[in-house]
């Protein structure tokens, strides 16, 4: 790890520096960026940031951000922003097609989960997490940055070769959101460039383009003037510099280079409406659009414009979710918030679920609250509530800053290059937000309403399915809500008083009985008067971080057929009303401005509770565990409402061919079985008894004895121990009538194919499946893992590179021993119907090669060196070891199972993956799935 020994007086003093400096703000002063960053510009013009951060160690985020994207795109180049960086992973100066991304294999970063880059309107942006130990890999990686930037060789058999690929990254987005979506865009951004420059583009181009167009618009717009380079990560800030100056600062920019244009999205007098219909719609949408130019973001008074915009919209996406609770609701779903839709365009947005018949509703609600809002203004609990969240969020932020990782902060300094996005630093914000928060009043807030709500330069987008056609209202009945609603008698928000605490009366304590240190990974084991097992460990990983499980054996799987789907919606149900005194929005406004998340669910083997707080709001979170073992709320109104909604929610996707793909899917897997179903159908929903539920719920959580309870993250013991037995000890237990599952017969049916037919698009999906009962073994789970991660590689190689059959291709395996033990092992991948049969014969060829040979020595190794590095990132995260502690419960592991995973990695052999592949990848194993769109034969 590289430090540096002056960064804790340095801190200090920057803090003291910050509290002075607001002592006297002045809001026409420029928002700094963090100091922690250091930016320039090189002689060429190319912008730079970079910042020293130590989380985690050995590792440095790259990014190379081009301000270029498909709005410079001529009508000829439709789609090659995008192409183009594609062919930046197919042959470069210094790397020939595929040896990049091999490469960097090699030294642990994996193509998609970390080497990436996306294309949008305006900018194309390549990621980088590159190793920093060792001097050749961080040299490498501001490399391949240079190469990206300068030295895309744009070979014309390697452009034919993307040709493919791309039609089948297209060929994945077709559908019902995709029709839709072309229809609206263009009314959304009405009369400018960015209407008709879709990043994925035009097929037609694809397809045919020329070379040298391609060639051309990567020399236009791939020059030092017009990209930045950005390393955040654990590295000497001098070093990264003099990298980016020796790999970039000799560039030049080409003569007779294109202005960079900005592009506006005009604003219009007109509100359009656009109601548009699919047939494979899922549900009906409205969304309500206030364009606006874009807010300045430069001085302190525009940062608080926009915090002030962030207020307004929380507050009002409250008062939303609770009319959304209430009998009878316009809507299922709504919300409300200020974002930026293109760079020259802001937006104030409304935007909701509906039932059928309820489109006129919904709108006129949506409008009306934010009416409403203008006529009374917001409550004086409100705002409070919501200053308090805000800030909240921003000292968490704070105290985390020496522990953030930098995957976190990167992306931050790409928005400022590219955008003009605030990179100010959590110490700057956390004391901006204490100065400028308790000023911010109720009337300015209020006074918001009329500003962002306008009655010019609006947009409203009505979607749904075909048969809900003749039910729309028409653009003329659309456009009358908004007169409706100034003639509607609206009465003022009206908030219920709430009680201060979420246990009037501490339940009486137990007592800690032992207590026993597990030396080796620093993990407490106490065993409490109950009987309970709490599991603590405490950590320096995060500073306002803990994370925390408890876990019950039993589940659905102890509960009769006839209590199956009332049993499965139990821990649904208990989320949905609440407990104690509290339904979920009392809870929300109890919670404000507190770092507490808890939640109950019933699974099929068991029964568990999951969530994190801050140390600061543990005693919260552990009353809220209480409470969910002891007092699950009754409340048949919101009942009601959750089935009603459901019953909507479903009968529309009844039409969604993603939505019948996924049932049929289900029903195959689980062969059938009752107690692996879901409800898909509506009239099922009857079949959920809430009293019985909840009764069910309770017995679940009715003995504590039968549950292990796991706390990691930075716990002070003897603070925690009192909540242990004020929260935690005096729930009721029996320590003699433990729980244990019940295998319910849920098997995978082996040895058959299926074919699934649903929708229109003309695309497949594949899923090779295959699985069987064995016994756990730790070794083969181990093994099974690496073939699935081995076999991506070769079948991105393959399916993708070599054939272009398919633009994503994974494979994953795992050993498991619930209901007993098992393994499971899938391929998947979506394709072109037409290549259906011969990608499943192209991958059943690289399953034959690891068989009969074993996995190449270099693909091995490739797997090795990505899970060394992600272990020792791992180690250093409390929900890693959260899961890896209840996992050795789970499994029956010793504790040190956690210390042997390094040596557990180098044990892996090509020879026992070849075993693995040649014992499980067989056909008597398989359950292949084929999906095709209706018609085909």
């Amino acid at each position: 790890m590289k430090t540096n020994k002056s960064l804790t007086s340095l801190f200090v003093l920057f803090i003291i520096c910050i509290v002075h400096s607001f002592a006297q703000v002045n809001f026409s002063d420029e928002v700094p960026l963090d100091p922690r960053v250091r930016r320039g510009v090189l002689s060429n013009g190319l912008t730079y940031y970079i910042q020293q951060n130590p989380k985690p160690e050995n590792k440095v985020e790259l990014r190379l951000a081009v301000n270029a994207g498909s709005v410079l795109e001529s009508k000829k180049q439709l789609g090659l922003a995008h192409f183009t960086e594609h062919m930046a992973f197919n042959g470069t100066r210094n790397f020939e097609k595929n040896e990049l991304v091999s490469y960097l294999q090699s030294i642990g970063v994996s193509f998609g989960a970390d080497l990436n880059a996306y294309t949008s309107f305006d900018e194309t942006v390549y990621i980088l997490p590159i190793p920093s130990d060792d001097e050749e890999k961080l040299r490498s990686g501001f490399l391949v940055l240079s190469d990206w930037a300068g030295g895309i060789l744009m070979r014309g058999e390697d452009i034919d070769a993307e040709r493919g690929i791309i039609v089948e990254e297209w060929r994945t987005g077709q559908g019902y959101s995709q029709r839709l979506r072309d229809q609206y865009l263009p009314i959304m951004l009405h009369n400018s460039q960015y209407a008709d420059r879709l990043p994925i583009g035009k097929m037609e181009v694809i397809k045919n383009f020329e070379y040298e167009t391609i060639r051309q618009f990567y020399r236009d717009w791939y020059r030092p003037n017009n990209m930045a380079v950005i390393a955040v990560g654990d590295e000497d800030p001098d070093k990264l510099l003099a990298l980016i100056e020796e790999y970039f600062g000799s560039w030049e920019n080409p003569r007779n280079a294109p202005k960079r244009k900005f592009f506006e999205v005009p604003e219009h007098k007109e509100t359009f409406v656009s109601i548009l219909t699919d047939p494979e719609a899922p549900g009906i949408q409205i969304q309500l659009f206030y364009k606006h130019k874009a807010l300045p973001l430069s001085t302190k008074e525009d940062y608080r414009n926009f915090l002030l915009r962030t207020l307004y919209g929380g507050m009002l996406t409250q008062r939303l979710d609770e009319i959304r609770q209430k009998p009878d609701a316009p809507f299922i779903f709504a919300g409300t918030g200020y974002g930026n839709f293109v760079r020259d365009l802001d937006y104030f947005s409304a935007s909701g679920v509906v039932a059928p018949g309820k489109v006129e509703a919904g709108i006129q609600a949506l409008i009306a609250e934010n009416e409403r809002v203008a006529s009374f203004g917001f409550t004086q609990g409100e705002l409070d509530r919501v200053k308090r969240s805000v800030l909240n969020s921003a000292e968490r932020a704070f105290k985390e800053m020496d522990k953030t990782e930098s995957s976190a902060l990167v992306g931050r300094y790409v928005n400022h290059y590219l955008n003009g996005r605030f990179a100010e630093g959590e110490a700057w914000k956390y004391e901006f937000y204490r100065e400028i928060l308790p000023k911010i009043t109720l009337e300015e807030l209020n006074a918001l309403a009329k500003t962002l709500v306008r009655e010019d330069n609006r947009v409203i987008i009505v979607t749904a399915p075909d048969s809900e056609k003749e039910n729309l209202p028409t653009e003329k009945q659309v456009l009358a809500l908004f007169d409706a609603v100034g003639k509607m008698d609206l009465q003022p928000y009206e908030e219920k008083l709430l009680a201060e605490n979420l246990l009037e009366n501490l339940p009486a304590p137990g007592r800690i009985e032992t207590m026993e240190h597990i030396s080796p990974i620093d993990v407490y084991e106490i065993i409490l008067s109950n009987g309970v097992k709490v599991f603590v460990k405490p950590t320096d990983f995060k500073n306002d971080e803990i994370v925390f499980s408890v876990r019950g054996e039993g589940g659905v799987s102890l509960f009769g057929d006839e209590d199956h789907y009332s049993a499965s919606y139990a821990g649904v149900l208990v989320n949905v009303m609440g407990v104690g005194e509290f339904n979920p929005t009392d809870l929300r406004k109890i919670l404000a401005g507190k770092s507490v998340s808890v939640t109950p669910n019933l699974g099929t083997y068991s029964q568990t509770i999951s969530g994190s707080a801050s140390p600061k709001d543990l005693e919260m979170a552990m009353q809220l565990i209480y409470l969910y073992f002891t007092a699950p709320r009754e409340d048949r109104q919101l009942f009601d409402v959750f089935i009603n909604n459901q019953k909507t929610q479903l009968a529309s996707a009844q039409s969604n061919p993603d939505y019948q793909f996924s049932k049929e899917l289900n029903r195959i897997l689980v062969n059938g079985n009752l107690r692996a179903t879901s409800i898909y159908a509506p009239e099922e929903l009857a079949k959920i008894d809430m009293p019985r539920a909840l009764e069910i719920y309770a017995e679940s959580f009715s003995n504590a004895a039968n549950f292990e309870f796991f706390f990691t993250g930075n716990i002070d013991l003897e603070t925690f121990k009192p909540l242990l037995e004020q929260y935690v000890a005096s729930l009721p237990s029996n320590p003699d009538q433990l729980d244990k599952f019940r295998d319910l017969g849920i098997r995978t049916p082996r040895g058959k194919s299926e074919t699934i037919k649903v929708g229109t698009d003309e695309k497949s999906q594949v899923i090779l499946f295959f699985s069987d009962e064995v016994e756990y073994d730790r070794k083969k789970a181990t093994d099974i893992y690496y073939l699935g991660e081995i076999l991506t590689i070769k079948l991105i190689e393959t399916l993708r590179e070599e054939i272009g059959g398919v633009y994503g291709v994974g494979a994953s395996g795992s050993l498991g021993i619930q209901p007993v033990g098992n393994f499971s092992f899938s391929i998947g991948f979506p394709c072109s119907p037409d290549m259906v049969d011969s990608l499943i014969e192209a991958a059943w060829a690289e399953i034959r090669k690891i068989q009969e040979n074993g996995p190449l020595e270099d693909d091995l190794n490739k797997v090795k060196e990505k899970r060394r590095l992600a272990l020792e990132e791992n180690l250093k995260r409390n929900n890693y070891w959260n899961a890896q502690l209840s996992a050795i419960r789970l499994y029956g592991l010793p504790f040190d199972a956690i210390l042997e995973a390094k040596d557990y990695i180098e044990a892996v052999s090509v020879e026992r993956i070849q075993k693995v592949a040649q014992e499980f990848l067989v056909k008597e194993n398989l359950l292949e799935i084929k999906k095709y769109p209706l018609g085909r034969e």
